[in-house]
């Protein structure tokens, strides 16, 4: 931050629940914590999680793709929210981000593991989407019926690049009794595989 804050602005963090953090790593700009504030003034909601969402959504799209350096100001805000419940959907969000690059969502994984251990899953689930997204190899098909996801799962009972060699393995090692059942009618259905 360039020049000290006036009283005004500060009681503008203060009210909308923002902490100098959001400015310093670039989160937020005054003009938009002005406007929110008067708009907040104005009747605007009193629900300040919602100006921080509102924020977030504001800064991915103006980054484009997101790098290192912002992944790394993204955790710095975080570490610095109270409100842990905004803290866990922010970061539920930015992990699904299409902003959100491989190496990006590596380095977010590895950040703090206080922050980051409650969406390992999710995580999970991401990096095998997107890898899904490119192709299904036997490797990655075996990662997926590790993971025991039905939500990854479901979706491959009727993608027409499995094999049927890879829907008889999810027939046997699906995560639930309906994919395995599924996977295993899918093997059978003659028309299928033609």
């Amino acid at each position: 931050m360039a020049e000290p804050l006036t009283d005004a602005e500060h009681e503008a963090l203060e009210a909308l629940d923002y902490g100098e953090a959001w400015l310093d790593a670039g989160l937020l700009d005054l003009a938009t914590l002005r406007a929110q504030y008067q708009r907040m003034q104005g009747g605007g909601t009193r629900k300040t999680a919602r100006y921080r969402a509102e924020t977030l959504v504001a800064w991915r799209k103006a980054c484009g793709s997101l790098d290192a350096e912002q992944v790394d100001a993204f955790v710095t805000v975080m570490q610095s929210e109270s409100d842990k419940k905004f803290v866990n959907a922010a970061i539920a969000e930015l992990i699904t981000a299409s902003q959100l690059g491989p190496a990006e969502l590596e380095r977010l994984a590895h950040a703090d593991a206080k922050l980051i251990e409650k969406h390992a899953p999710l995580i999970r689930r991401t990096v095998l989407a997107r890898r899904l997204a490119d192709g299904i190899s036997d490797e990655l098909l075996d990662q997926v019926i590790e993971s025991k996801d039905a939500a990854l799962q479901s979706p491959l009972l009727r993608d027409p690049r499995l094999t049927r060699k890879q829907a008889e393995r999810v027939a046997s090692r699906g995560a639930n009794p309906t994919i395995r059942s599924n996977a295993e009618a899918w093997v059978k259905d003659k028309k299928a595989w033609r």
